[in-house]
């Protein structure tokens, strides 16, 4: 049955602006297109850094708590959906379809494009080793497309009720007039699985920017994927083969702290960067309003260089986070060697491996604290691995859409952590697994397409 959705949320492929790029990315291309019908026209739908490298979901990371906005700040948002989303109301968090700023829209976008890419291969006949290595960068932006939306939009996989839950909807078409149909969260996570997979063989080693997927990308996104889980044998099999093909990393020592954006959108620092994808520029999560909250500021001793590289003071004492990987260009959401080892230390915890744990910890310190001053991280038991771990990740990886996944994870295994925030005097909680963790989805999506809520 033909859907209004269809015509209204994904507009024709040949329309998409393939948009240019800024320094970080200078490799990629940023010509326009007629139909594709070549392999070298979907390479060049892989180099519309507009339409599958940008506008990944700010949405969690605006629920997430590490930071907070000032009462005139929240009541200076143009969009009350904005101000629902940030006091984590139930419904109507979502701009309309039609407006500026739709997430569902962009997400969607996205896969569309891999989609029309994957249906093109297929219609046109073209195999052979380039054909392949399209086929598999597509797959790879289809699965990172998933992968975060269902971090948004959808329960905490939870290997008891995900073959229940509601997931993403599942499309693999690009044909506009199929019906959108939600999937359980088992599946959503089985094709996400399944695409990266499929796609690793046909993945190149090396690309000429890290916005094209590599077999180090694949592999980190299922690091990822199988951490979120809760499968940490996955988890550390594939970081570490994430590790084996791209390991660099930025030393901290050599950066200046006194500059407006430390950590610059140039070739040379963005090494760490392993697959390069970008946060939707939210009107929430914007650096020049959201203040880090002091608790977590706090957490940084004297000497851990990130106190300095990642945070700004104002004259009142408010802190605001700078440490971004594209310097004024926005923040990144996409694997980096950092969160590999990460993911690799925090799995050797939890499989009682602590002190391949502490080694693999030490390997990101050590670039990440003066010299002079760092004592490398010695475990005498799992809690204390697994808690010093735990900190770690949330004070490195601030601002890259992550650390909502990781309050829903870390609360599904009985954490016990509760978000709060104050708005013009009223107080309002997030408790653990609370069901406002799966974010409503836009109710003129459903209108137009029939498809359930997320239970409220």
């Amino acid at each position: 049955m033909k859907r209004i959705w269809n015509k209204v949320l994904l507009f024709p492929l040949f329309v998409f602006c393939l948009g240019g790029c800024n320094k970080f990315l200078e490799e990629k291309s940023d010509k326009s297109l007629g139909i594709p019908v070549t392999i070298a026209d979907y390479r060049a739908l892989l180099n519309g850094f507009g339409n599958v490298n940008s506008n990944y979901l700010s949405m969690g990371e605006a629920s997430s708590g590490d930071f907070s906005l000032t009462d005139a700040d929240y009541n200076g948002l143009y969009y009350d959906s904005d101000k629902r989303l940030y006091s984590w109301q139930p419904d109507y968090v979502t701009r309309e379809v039609s407006g500026a700023g739709h997430e569902w829209y962009y997400c969607y976008k996205g896969i569309y494009v891999s989609n029309s890419i994957l249906k093109g291969l297929d219609d046109n006949g073209l195999t052979g080793k380039d054909a392949d290595e399209v086929r598999g960068q597509a797959l790879v932006f289809r699965a990172a497309r998933y992968l975060d939306g269902v971090q948004a939009w959808a329960p905490v996989y939870d290997v008891k009720r995900a073959s229940k839950d509601l997931g993403m909807a599942l499309r693999l078409d690009p044909d506009m007039n199929l019906p959108s149909k939600r999937a359980t969260v088992q599946q959503t996570y089985d094709l996400i699985l399944s695409d990266l997979q499929v796609a690793l063989p046909l993945l190149p080693i090396a690309e000429s920017s890290p916005a094209l997927p590599t077999k180090a990308a694949a592999y980190g996104l299922l690091a990822r994927a199988y951490l979120i889980k809760g499968d940490y044998e996955k988890a550390l099999f594939n970081g570490q083969e994430a590790l084996k093909l791209h390991n660099d990393l930025i030393d901290f020592n050599d950066l200046s702290a006194s500059a407006s954006f430390p950590i610059p959108a140039t070739n040379q620092t963005s090494r760490e960067v392993v697959f390069f994808t970008r946060m939707y520029a939210s009107n929430i999560v914007n650096l020049n309003i959201a203040q880090i909250n002091k608790d977590l500021y706090l957490m940084y001793a004297a000497g851990d260089l990130r106190k300095s590289i990642y945070f700004r003071l104002d004259n009142k004492g408010a802190v605001f986070f700078k440490g971004t990987h594209m310097g004024h260009q926005g923040l990144i959401t996409g694997i980096t060697s950092s969160e590999l080892l990460l993911i690799v230390a925090e799995c050797q915890a939890r499989l009682g491996d602590i002190d391949k744990a502490a080694e693999t910890l030490n390997l990101l310190m050590i670039n990440r604290w003066d010299k002079n001053t760092f004592t490398p991280f010695v475990f005498t038991n799992v809690d204390i691995a697994l808690r010093t771990i735990l900190n770690e990740r949330r004070k490195e990886l601030l601002f890259r859409g992550l650390r909502w996944s990781d309050v829903k994870r870390l609360n599904r295994d009985g954490a016990g952590i509760i978000l709060s925030r104050r708005i013009n005097n009223q107080e309002f909680i997030l408790t653990p697994n609370d069901k406002r963790y799966a974010i409503a989805l836009p109710e003129d999506v459903l209108d137009m397409t029939g498809m359930e809520q997320n239970p409220r």
